[in-house]
């Protein structure tokens, strides 16, 4: 898994954010700043800012989500009743330092669990 695929820049636009989602596929896209995680932006969130009148070529800075949810280590376990929670796709998984390290996608997990019959 390639992270640049979930990554969009700060001072990117929403159509570079669009793109990262299209690219990874997993309705959301991992927002940075010099190299450390400072937000999420979702489809939801695009779709917003573009009904409210903002262009692809505006900004996204200001559409980010700060207090979006993440993980110190990847547990898929605890994943899975995020995504059941909250209907999330993807969980960015953060060091310390706030660089991405991981994402624990909603498909992933999906394709683990075993359903019963």
């Amino acid at each position: 898994m390639n992270l640049d695929d979930f990554t969009v820049d700060r001072s990117g636009t929403l159509l570079d954010a669009a793109q990262t989602i299209q690219r990874n596929r997993s309705r959301s896209a991992v927002v940075t700043h010099a190299g450390k995680v400072v937000g999420i932006l979702t489809e939801g969130d695009l779709l917003r800012a573009l009904l409210h009148g903002a262009t692809v070529y505006a900004n996204l800075e200001k559409f980010v989500r700060h207090d979006f949810t993440f993980f110190r280590k990847r547990d898929e376990t605890a994943a899975l009743e995020m995504f059941r929670k909250h209907g999330f796709t993807m969980i960015p998984v953060i060091d310390g330092s706030f660089h991405l390290v991981d994402v624990i996608l909603l498909a992933d997990v999906l394709a683990k669990v075993e359903l019963p019959g």
